[in-house]
């Protein structure tokens, strides 16, 4: 039977986004806290007045080597790279799957992906009411929460809505096909939907990620005198491979291109596939580098936590070409898609001046479903029950000792059977395909997975394939319930 939190945080009213935000009985006791006199504070030791602000940038298959910061050779990434020079930059962040919404539902639950609501793309599958997500979490300590970009956990008229799990703002895209396009006709806002006419007719008159950046930014000038999380699920660099010309144009003619057309109806393609990825990939950066000076000039700089990661490796298929071009799931073997380590090894960077060690860099070993904890550790709120995720604020912060996991576990469904993935210390097998035998790499030794141990240490892979059966439980079916929006509406 599938998990299922009994102790799901109680919504009140203010879920709406048509009335008030109600705070949480967590953030009324903790202003009452605050009434009281500095020693009886200190006695109490009682959390700060205000938590630090939350912004969570997560970009779109955008892998492991997809920054400068991180190897990148052929275009920089400056303001990201600045974010890693002011704070920590980990090595060993693992997504929480090897494509995007059961990542997304991994990063929001806490639960990895043999427990999560969400273990698939499509589209049909949705948070339930009882599903508590980071930003139910953060509300408990008064926090404003908002979501800007690809949400993919829930559609229009569905449980699974981001303003029914615990945003009081939303912007951007609830279907993940919807977020294929960067010129729609339309996002959300909210539970409504928001016109681009500019993009009638098929025209490239408004990018959609400009809009969603804009909306984001007004968010933070709008909640900048209470906490908030900014959560930013941007949908670049995930294709179609397209981009405004100023951003395309300093990377044009500087490689030999060959036009790549988009397989996909209805898709743009692109003349200059790797100006163009360029020019994606930069125009992220140039917005993180907004987002940066923003908070600056609230003064709010060093009572912010940013976090830049992505969903998952890059890109294959049609456009597995650009990757390798660029090296953009560096040394690792695999792309998204895979349980190799291209396919869900990423970047992760945490800048929080005063708190974070800056230009320091750090080994230890995490994945998304430990996001949610640590969060909550930050905010000085309780982590919900029964989840799988560890916190590692002790390694962020460097102070206190940082629990170890276990073993960590990947599960993806195909039509003709699950494929699965174990790590647990060095070790890790995974299966390439359905119903192919898992293959057993000790990444100490060979951490580009190049040499199959599973006939030499039969007993490793009989010990680490009892996590497959142990760890997970069955997914739900959400074939029967709540009709959703079909695909097609969203293709232009």
């Amino acid at each position: 039977m599938f998990y299922s939190n009994p102790h799901k945080h109680v919504r009140s009213s203010s879920k709406s986004t048509l009335g008030p935000r109600v705070l949480p009985l967590a953030s009324l006791l903790l202003a009452g806290l605050c009434c009281l006199s500095s020693t009886a504070v200190q006695a109490t030791e009682a959390t700060p007045e205000r938590p630090p602000n939350i912004v969570l940038i997560m970009a779109d298959d955008l892998g492991y080597g997809g920054l400068s910061c991180y190897g990148q050779q052929k275009y920089q990434t400056p303001n990201i790279d600045r974010l890693a020079q002011q704070g920590m930059r980990f090595t060993n962040c693992y997504a929480g799957s090897c494509v995007c919404a059961p990542s997304r539902s991994v990063l929001m639950t806490g639960l990895h992906s043999g427990h999560t609501p969400i273990r698939a793309n499509g589209g049909a599958a949705r948070l339930y009411p009882d599903d508590v997500t980071i930003a139910e979490v953060l509300k408990q300590a008064g926090y404003a929460t908002g979501m800007f970009g690809k949400w993919g956990l829930g559609v229009e008229g569905t449980t699974g809505h981001p303003n029914r799990q615990g945003f009081d703002e939303f912007f951007g895209y609830l279907h993940q096909v919807h977020a294929h396009f960067y010129f729609p006709y339309f996002l959300w806002e909210n539970e409504q939907p928001f016109p681009l006419p500019e993009n009638e007719g098929r025209k490239q008159g408004r990018y959609a990620h400009d809009e969603i950046h804009k909306h984001a930014l007004q968010f933070l000038r709008t909640h900048q005198k209470e906490p908030f999380f900014c959560y930013l699920p941007y949908t670049i660099p995930h294709v179609e491979l397209v981009v405004p010309d100023d951003s395309r144009q300093p990377f044009a003619g500087k490689w030999e291109e060959t036009p790549l057309a988009d397989p996909r109806k209805g898709y743009i393609g692109a003349e200059q596939p790797y100006a163009t990825f360029a020019g994606m990939v930069t125009r992220l950066d140039r917005h993180v580098g907004e987002i940066v000076a923003l908070l600056k000039e609230l003064g709010l700089e060093d009572n912010t936590l940013i976090v830049f990661t992505s969903d998952n490796g890059g890109q294959a298929g049609a456009w597995e070409r650009v990757n390798s071009f660029f090296k953009g799931c560096g040394p690792y073997r695999g792309v998204k898609g895979q349980f190799y380590e291209g396919g869900i090894r990423v970047p992760y960077i945490a800048c929080w001046p005063g708190h974070i060690k800056p230009g320091s860099t750090s080994d230890h070993v995490f994945a998304f479903w430990d996001i949610l904890p640590t969060l909550a550790e930050i905010a000085h709120v309780p982590t919900p029950p029964n989840i799988d995720g560890v916190s590692f604020a002790p390694a962020l912060l460097g102070a206190g000792t940082q629990k170890q996991h276990e073993f960590f576990y990947w599960e993806y469904p195909y039509a003709k059977g699950l494929v699965q993935a174990v790590r647990a210390g060095d070790w890790k097998i995974l299966q390439p395909k359905p119903g192919r035998p898992f293959e057993l790499y000790n990444l100490k030794d060979d951490p580009y997975e190049m040499h199959n141990l599973a006939q030499k240490h039969p007993m490793e892979v009989e010990r680490l394939q009892k996590y497959l059966t142990n760890v997970r439980t069955e997914a739900r079916d959400y074939s029967t319930k709540e009709p959703y929006p079909n695909a097609a509406n969203y293709v232009r």
